[in-house]
């Protein structure tokens, strides 16, 4: 929320997929006169790109250390903030509760300063205009959704920060708010986008579609979100044939990716770094739960959640869980120098998403029949679509959730939004809500107010 100097960094990779991005590396210029020609433009749009991979988003936080939040990892480092996040005893301070908001801010500053001065780019053709802009607008909507899965309401800031003073007097919108103009963002990206499903390192109309039906998931839209995800599927995408080509190392690409962060050697993520042991070369912060309720026990039951034990059929369970010596580990990503892209949103989410909705509709047969698309790509016999019951049914979603999403950062957002946070975890129901950071409070006084409980 602070003020920013706008980044242009031109992240490598990207420049390649459009012609949007087809400018040379930028060093970071004032925000003022850095969006006054085509050029500025175009490196600010790879700037914002650029801005998905900080620690606090894609680059790591938001992918794994929410997952410590969750049932399905737990701590084993030496760091504080992930040891708070394993026993639910955040406080305001906490460093990864900071990283998350700070960095998706200043990510959200980024694609405000294009909303707004791209317009008035003369020397951009009207084509260019338009997908810069919706894609920042897509990004904006893709960061505020971000936010409200794990603070609920949050402020609402739709132009660019300016002066301390300015970001002192902003206050929190509620989450109805909030999804109202994460739609009408979507709305607009969906308008200018022109770009298709072979687009996956940028926002396509099959990206917009993909997060418009997860926002609807999460508003418990079930028509709506169903509708959204079978555009999805009406674009071309399918599955990859095997489950582990979507983690590869050098991020190579497969039919099933809708919209993925791209990282390389020298701009690399660390979610591959925070699950390996030491002994291959990683932090080994967090590892997989044990126990009849943890997620080795979720891939193969009669293990009893104990590694000496595990032979899992799931292929997702094979990939996803490994044993380095005495090590139990995540292994989904597998190059501690994180290399491998990460996926934002993939086909396997959106049938899941589907699956989802058509049960919340009582379309039993159907929701079965999506879901076991992925059950039979992990090699397991398909559920039966006959004598049915919807809590049967989105029980076996939750479970496909589980396992399909394991350590991508998607199950504690899910156990909070199906309201099973509580119970599952046995913690206060304040808990299901990140602190906002201490310091935006001190700052901010008395305009931006606490979740309640911290």
């Amino acid at each position: 929320m602070r003020m920013k100097i706008l980044l242009l960094i031109s992240a490598a990779g990207l420049s390649a997929c459009s012609s949007v991005l087809d400018v040379a590396p930028s060093n970071s210029v004032p925000s003022e006169t850095a969006i006054s020609d085509a050029a500025g433009a175009k490196a600010a749009l790879a700037g914002a790109y650029a801005g998905l991979q900080q620690s606090g988003i894609y680059g790591h936080t938001i992918v794994d250390w929410t997952e410590v939040l969750s049932d399905n990892l737990r701590f084993v480092g030496t760091f504080d903030n992930y040891a708070d996040a394993d026993a639910h005893l955040l406080r305001a301070d906490n460093f990864s509760v900071a990283q998350v908001w700070n960095d998706t801010y200043d990510e959200i500053n980024r694609v405000n300063e294009i909303i707004q001065k791209v317009p008035n780019v003369s020397d951009l053709s009207a084509g260019d205009k338009s997908e810069i802009l919706g894609e920042a607008y897509f990004l904006r909507a893709l960061q505020y959704h971000n936010l409200v899965k794990l603070w609920d309401g949050v402020p609402l800031r739709l132009e660019p920060v300016k002066t301390a003073a300015e970001a002192a007097a902003i206050t929190r919108a509620t989450s109805a708010q909030d999804y109202t103009q994460i739609l009408a963002d979507l709305t607009q990206a969906k308008t200018l986008i022109t770009a298709g499903p072979s687009q996956t390192r940028q926002a396509s109309l099959g990206a917009v579609s993909a997060i418009e039906s997860r926002v609807k998931l999460y508003q418990r839209d079930w028509a709506g979100a169903e509708a959204a995800a079978a555009t999805v599927e009406g674009m071309g995408y399918t599955l990859a044939p095997t489950f582990p080509e979507l983690f590869e190392a050098t991020g190579s690409n497969t039919p099933e990716d809708i919209f993925r962060v791209t990282f390389t050697p020298t701009q690399s993520q660390s979610v591959g770094f925070y699950y390996l042991p030491k002994a291959l070369g990683g932090r080994y912060e967090e590892a997989p739960t044990v126990g009849t309720t943890g997620i080795i026990a979720a891939f193969d039951p009669a293990s009893g959640g104990n590694i000496a034990t595990y032979n899992p059929t799931d292929r997702r369970g094979i990939w996803s869980i490994a044993r380095a010596g005495t090590r139990t580990y995540a292994a989904k990503f597998r190059n501690p120098s994180g290399d491998e892209d990460i996926h934002v949103i993939r086909l396997g989410e959106v049938i899941l998403i589907r699956a989802e909705a058509l049960a919340q509709l009582n379309r039993l047969p159907e929701a079965v029949a999506e879901y076991n698309r992925l059950r039979v790509r992990a090699g397991l016999a398909a559920d039966p679509v006959v004598g049915l019951t919807q809590a049967g049914v989105l029980a076996a979603i939750a479970r496909e959730r589980r396992l399909e999403l394991a350590f991508e950062g998607d199950r504690w957002p899910d156990l909070v939004r199906t309201g099973t946070a509580v119970p599952i975890m046995g913690i206060p129901a304040f808990q299901t809500l990140l602190p906002i950071p201490q310091g935006e409070i001190d700052t901010t006084l008395p305009a931006l107010t606490q979740n309640p409980g911290y």
